[in-house]
């Protein structure tokens, strides 16, 4: 009986064997014939997601009119920003570039940027502003001034410079009611003035007493251009013929 029993239990291991190495050899792909064409995999297209749209954010900017001695504020949607550092970044670029409707005045010239913005405690703000470069071929007698006390780079009058100035505290204070004052910078080092009428040497405090009452105006749409309509064929002109596209022919110097 032992011996029967034995003999039943290696015959069922031996069973066992054979079916694990039979569904090994079905599971297991087949090893490829030497100089066997393999299959070229088909390339599945990756789908194409569209880029999230960055929402807007609804702003006022305030700007000198050409009438009225009242800044008025102009509706803007600017990009929203991911912390206040951007949005104070933001706010003070916008204000550089000027408005958009022909009734206010832009407060700086072309070729202003923003360099930098940050924010220090008390209410203290910090604006980097960046003038245009020098004209090519400009030379200047006498030795050059000091880099830590930038001179005027544009010739205007004290009105207009101080109204610059209040167009970005303004547009500050009332976009950021914590705002209380604002040093300028003019190319990353302390300037006495922008254009030497208004002294910088300290932080500024925004004149709100100068802010119309009246609503935000709201910029005019950019005009799209019109697509002229075709010209009527005369009868029995020909038909013109569209130049075909290639490159454009070089002119020849003599």
């Amino acid at each position: 009986m032992p011996r029967r029993f034995a003999l039943g239990l290696i015959g069922l291991l031996v069973l066992l064997l054979l079916g694990f190495l039979a569904g090994r050899r079905v599971l297991l792909p087949a090893a490829p014939r030497p100089g066997a064409v393999q299959p070229t995999p088909t390339a599945r297209p990756t789908p194409v997601v569209p880029p999230t749209p960055v929402p807007g954010q609804r702003v006022t900017l305030w700007f000198e009119p050409k009438e009225g001695e009242l800044f008025r504020a102009e509706s803007r949607e600017i990009p929203a920003a991911p912390d206040e550092i951007g949005f104070l970044r933001t706010l003070a670029a916008a204000v550089l570039e000027g408005p958009r409707d022909p009734d206010l005045l832009r407060p700086f010239p072309d070729g202003w940027t923003l360099r930098g913005a940050y924010r220090l405690r008390d209410g203290l703000v910090v604006l980097d502003l960046q003038p245009p470069p020098p004209e090519a071929g400009l030379t200047v007698e006498g030795p050059p001034a000091p880099a830590a006390a930038p001179g005027p780079t544009w010739q205007t009058g004290t009105h207009e410079e101080l109204a610059a100035a209040q167009a970005l505290l303004i547009t500050l204070a009332k976009n950021l009611p914590d705002v209380s004052k604002v040093a300028l910078l003019v190319s990353g080092e302390p300037a006495e003035t922008l254009a030497g009428h208004l002294d910088v040497t300290h932080p500024l405090v925004p004149d709100l007493s100068r802010v119309s009452s009246e609503p935000p105006v709201e910029p005019p749409a950019p005009e799209e251009t019109a697509t002229p309509p075709p010209v009527p064929a005369t009868p029995g002109a020909p038909t013109p013929v569209p130049p075909r596209a290639g490159p454009s022919p070089r002119s020849e110097v003599t």
